[in-house]
């Protein structure tokens, strides 16, 4: 992937750029191969003139740059296709309306009023119009680690959603079908989401769990700006790819240009700054070139040399998310590299919740 120079250039980008970039670039190489096409329509006999022979060069060098423009514009094309389907399939799901009660959730917006979060997942949950069964575990999952709701509260919605889901089944299912009674497969995903629940559940009574509106911390970038570059792309993009993804833009729109900086964005940021009263304080710094142990206090106050290279790595899961996240941190001067003990994608972590209970 990293030879496709458009993945290359905004493969860490918010989705709202990489949109408006794909627009900007699809209409620009298409522009060029307009200019060159319309030059090799012109059938006029060859002149002496030493002039009119140099633009005769010049337009041999810009057909001969034909293909590559082509290719350049069917890996454009691509993407297109690739952004219209992601588009497609949160619009079908309702993702946007999940994602903004899920953040709300995650950043402490309901951390006075439990019970407006739950009334307002138990209507996305049992709502068989919107989202499918992972969509809605998430969302059951979320409201377990960012309230302080009651075990109680948290089995009433779980119970709910199961009854919704088994008598009226979900928006889309798991193939990809339209609304309709859950399959096999759907209930044996349903099964596996309420062990999750059960687990989560008992996870959190032993007071392990950092909260997860203390994990976040907001780096939102306004939604109107989001909804702006979808608007502007749309207008600069091809009439047949306008088309296609204006279907999807409206319910799209609502979850652009937003993001968090994760907990383990948050302890590298503070390692890295030797942030006082922070992670900073807790962690083992190891120096090669000191005998001793290193005085971090001593350490604080030195004239260090800005950190050029990072390696975080997790013991234990982690996941795609994560290290996107951490590349928040990084710039022209810095790179940061991730690992952990195993890479999961959330239907596996899912899985694996279920498994512990």
């Amino acid at each position: 992937p990293d030879d496709d120079p458009f993945y290359s250039a905004h493969k860490f980008n918010p989705f709202p750029e990489a949109i408006e970039q794909n627009g900007v670039e699809l209409q620009d190489v298409t522009r060029r191969e307009q200019q060159i096409r319309s030059k090799t329509g012109d059938s006029k006999p060859m002149s002496p003139d030493p002039l009119v022979g140099s633009a005769a060069s010049d337009l041999a060098t810009a057909v001969d740059s034909l293909p590559a423009l082509l290719d350049r514009k069917k890996q454009l094309e691509v993407h297109t296709s690739i952004l219209q389907a992601v588009m497609n399939e949160v619009a079908s799901r309702d993702v946007p309306q999940f994602y903004e009660l899920e953040t709300s959730m995650a950043t402490g917006s309901f951390k006075n009023d439990v019970g407006k979060a739950k009334k307002l997942v138990l209507e996305l949950v049992t709502d068989p119009k919107k989202g499918n069964v992972e969509d809605k575990v998430r969302l059951v999952l979320v409201f377990c680690l960012a309230t302080k709701a009651k075990s109680t509260d948290v089995e009433e919605v779980a119970e709910a959603m199961k009854t919704a889901l088994e008598t009226r089944g979900s928006a889309i299912n798991s193939d990809g079908s339209q609304r309709g009674t859950l399959g096999k497969e759907e209930r044996n995903r349903l099964a596996q989401g309420m062990r999750a629940i059960e687990y989560l559940k008992h996870f959190r009574s032993m007071n392990m769990m950092i909260p997860m509106s203390e994990a976040m911390e907001d780096t939102t970038s306004s939604t109107a700006a989001g909804k702006d570059m979808l608007s502007s792309f749309m207008k600069s993009a091809t009439n047949q790819a306008t088309g296609l993804l204006a279907k999807a833009s409206e319910k799209v729109g609502s979850m652009l240009g937003k993001s968090q900086k994760h907990h383990a964005t948050r302890v590298v940021e503070h390692l890295c700054e030797m942030k006082p009263n922070s992670e900073d304080d807790l962690y083992l710094y190891l120096d090669p070139k000191v005998k001793e142990d290193v005085d971090v206090q001593a350490l604080r106050q030195m004239t260090r040399a800005p950190v050029r290279e990072i390696i975080a790595f997790t013991i234990g899961g982690g996941c795609y998310g994560e290290f996107q996240n951490l590349q928040m941190l990084a710039n022209e001067r810095r790179t940061v590299s991730y690992g952990s003990t195993e890479l999961v994608d959330p239907c596996t972590f899912l899985s694996q919740l279920g498994q512990l209970a």
